[in-house]
């Protein structure tokens, strides 16, 4: 044996030996793991074609004519050719270019290999073995090995070179392809003496591919794991030394790529309609910007709804519903989705992605932007916290402002203190009315006003601020008048109250003035306009007799108008009286009061051909009302259907009980409101033939009828509302409290 060969079985032992020892190690970390199978698989049949190739050497030297080298040889080629085969099967899972069941193929050409060998054996074919002296030996291989081996090692070459970014690791690069060359050297003329060469070379390279993957699967990724914590760190000040969100999310898009070497990445953030909307990107084309997901849609939509992350080797090949972006199926290669989660809530979504031909991730990988997701989770929700709070502030401040301008503009003394009556705030209104008033000098409001100023009633005043929030007095300074409103400061516990003084010096006057206007209208022009009535009387009783149409109409035109004068006054005397007399309430009954006003309308029934319809429910509880008031107000009711409707047309007046509440509806069949008009008919003076209300143009009145029956209607605490169709007609709603009510307004 030469020198040559003793050195080489000497590496060849070694180097299967370190080779066992970083399988059985990578094994332990993880067996379960694709690429880990695949290596075993790989350094076993190296073994077998080291074994293989020690026996044909062994038995070359010491037994050249022995049946057993047949069986050596076949061992030598099925490790040769299932190596080549599990050499491709690494190096595709390797770069991610596998698919689903690419395990299964793989071992099934192992298994045909196996098979092979055993045909060959089973039916004795001739080995082209021949010894050679000084330990070499010349053996040509199976064609079928070789055609394994073309093919098998060839497309290994094309995909480690063609994906060479993937590998990530330069010694597996290396490895893998001088592990191919080896055996290449394997196919060179025999003569050369070079088979030892290629073992050795081989064994050489097995050795460097174990030691590649025991620092791919164990060494780099606990070595990873001492500065996770502080890569954490350093990225955990990248994020959050910005505030602005736009910033935040482009630094966690740019810290996410940089981690992983990754080649793109994108942020989606939850809209208010539960839906995703693409917020940053990070060398992805702009124009995604804004795109939007719904939940379960793509990668980035599985991964909001079911809030956990998807890891996909290769995304064309693995995703098969809809895609996150345009063209994705096409581009994009290995990709890693995290949901953003905050308090148990999905608030976005983080996908990191490498292209075709960029970096493969692993599952580690997932884990370590696991952890960027949490630090960006919480940066997001901070930054949208504090833009909310830089919002609110500035809404508060423009709030502040605002009040300020309000209070210091306005005439109104405003006066603020605290529980302990001590001077807070007073404005330049309230300063300029009470001089002694100094915010600074924190005394209490007592010892800088006069006591005339402040409720003669202490007593009432803080019942009324502790039941009610609030208390209205009068107060008399300066020769002018004031009402002064006190409002408690806070809701459950006040911290303090707040007086706002309105000059209603004019106010009274105006007052003055309506009383002395209702007093001359009460008899300044009331008693003339009687005196003019009766002597036009006396003037058409003079005058009968004699045949003067021109009279006639000139005598019937004053008596109009002195009516319709007499009976807008009456009207407007009426209203005074209700709004600011008192009622004097009695049980009633629906019925009777129905009854009474039929009564009084059937001589205006008569003049038009109509009739009435009374729909009154049985059994109905009495209600407390003052009968005279109550009536009048559903007498203008009528009389407004009756007025208001064609000859021959109907009213109907139906009672019944709604709740707790009697509900009264006159319902017409004339002419009807539109709906633009329809809230001014309670107005004072308001008329509908003046507003072109078609057909109410030659129906006359003072205007002053509906508002009397809401005023009516609102003392009993009431309410009233009308429904209409124009060309068919109105319907007046009066509800009244069927119970007894405690007090009336007044």
């Amino acid at each position: 044996m030469s020198f040559f060969n003793a050195i080489g079985l000497l590496s060849n032992g070694l180097t299967l030996a370190l080779s066992l020892g970083f399988l059985l190690i990578v094994l332990w970390n993880d067996v379960r793991k694709e690429l880990n199978q695949f290596f075993a698989t790989f350094l076993l049949l190296v073994m077998l074609w080291n074994v293989g190739s020690l026996f044909t050497l062994a038995l070359s030297i010491t037994s050249p004519d022995s049946t057993i080298i047949k069986l050596s040889t076949t061992i030598m080629e099925l490790g040769f050719t299932g190596s080549s085969i599990a050499l491709y099967a690494m190096s595709a899972v390797l770069v991610g270019v596998h698919t689903r069941r690419f395990r299964l193929l793989a071992f099934a050409g192992l298994f045909l290999v196996l098979i092979y060998q055993g045909i060959l054996i089973a039916a004795s074919a001739p080995i082209q073995f021949e010894t050679l002296g000084d330990g070499f030996f010349k053996y040509r291989f199976q064609p079928l090995s070789a055609i394994f081996y073309l093919m098998f090692d060839g497309v290994t070459l094309y995909l480690v070179w063609r994906y060479r970014r993937k590998v990530q690791s330069t010694g597996l690069f290396i490895g893998l392809n001088l592990f191919a060359v080896s055996q290449s050297l394997g196919f060179l003329n025999p003569e050369l003496k070079i088979a030892s060469l290629s073992i050795t070379l081989g064994g050489i390279s097995a050795l460097l591919i174990s030691f590649a993957m025991l620092r791919r699967e164990i060494i780099t990724p606990l070595a990873e794991r001492v500065s996770q914590v502080e890569a954490v760190h350093k990225v955990s000040l990248a994020i959050t030394s910005h505030i602005a969100l736009d910033r935040v999310l482009n630094q966690i898009a740019v810290q996410a790529v940089h981690w992983l070497n990754a080649d793109a990445s994108g942020i989606f953030l939850k809209t208010d309609n539960n839906q995703l909307e693409l917020v940053s990107v990070y060398d992805l084309p702009a124009q995604f910007i804004h795109g939007r997901l719904n939940m379960g849609e793509g990668v980035a939509g599985q991964v909001a709804q079911t809030q956990r992350s998807i890891f996909l080797e290769n995304y064309g090949r693995d995703w098969k519903s809809s895609p996150d972006f345009l063209l994705a199926h096409e581009t994009f290669g290995s990709i890693i989705c995290i949901p953003l989660i905050y308090i148990e809530s999905t608030i976005g979504v983080l996908i990191v992605i490498a292209g075709r031909q960029g970096r493969l991730f692993q599952r580690q990988d997932v884990q370590l932007l696991e952890l960027l997701g949490s630090q960006a989770a919480v940066a997001i929700a901070h930054s949208r916290l504090f833009g909310e709070q830089q919002d609110l502030t500035k809404q508060v401040e423009s709030a502040r402002n605002q009040l300020e301008t309000v209070l210091t503009s306005t005439e109104n003394a405003v006066i603020v203190v605290n529980r302990k009556l001590q001077l807070v705030f007073a404005n330049p209104a309230a300063k300029n009315l009470f001089s002694d008033i100094n915010v600074s000098s924190g005394d209490t409001l007592p010892r800088m006003l006069p006591k005339e100023v402040f409720p003669g009633d202490y007593r009432a005043a803080m019942r009324g601020l502790r039941h009610e929030q609030a208390y209205t007095y009068e107060i008399t300074t300066s020769g002018k008048t004031y009402l002064c409103h006190v409002t408690a400061l806070g809701q459950e516990q006040s911290s303090g109250w707040v007086a706002v003084l309105n000059d209603v010096s004019q106010l009274k006057e105006l007052d003055r003035l309506k009383s002395e206007m209702i007093r001359m209208a009460s008899h300044d022009l009331k008693n003339p306009l009687q005196a003019a009535m009766a002597n036009l009387e006396l003037l058409q009783d003079d005058l009968v007799g004699i045949e003067n149409p021109d009279v006639e109409l000139s005598l019937t035109t004053i008596n109009t108008q002195l009516g319709r004068m007499n009976k807008i006054i009456n009207g407007v005397l009426d209203l005074e009286r209700i709004k600011g007399g008192q009622l004097v309430t009695e049980p009633c009954s629906a019925k009777d009061i129905v009854a009474s006003v039929v009564t009084d309308m059937q001589h205006l029934l008569l003049q038009k051909e109509m009739h009435i319809v009374t729909e009154v429910q049985d059994n109905l509880p009495a209600f407390k009302a003052d009968p005279d008031q109550f009536g009048q107000s559903l007498v203008n009711l009528v009389e407004n259907a009756i007025k208001f409707t064609n000859k021959g047309g109907q009213v109907t007046i139906r009672v019944r009980l709604e709740n707790s509440n009697l509900r009264f509806e006159i319902a017409d069949t004339g002419i009807g409101i539109p709906l633009e008009l329809q809230e001014h008919v309670f107005e004072r003076f308001w008329r509908g033939g003046q507003r072109g209300q078609q057909g109410a143009e030659y129906i006359t009145g003072t205007g002053l009828g509906l508002s009397l029956v809401k005023t009516i209607v609102e003392n009993h605490n009431g309410e009233i509302w009308l429904t209409s169709t124009p060309g068919i007609g109105t319907v007046f709603y009066v509800d009244i409290p069927a119970t007894a009510v405690s007090e009336m307004v007044v």
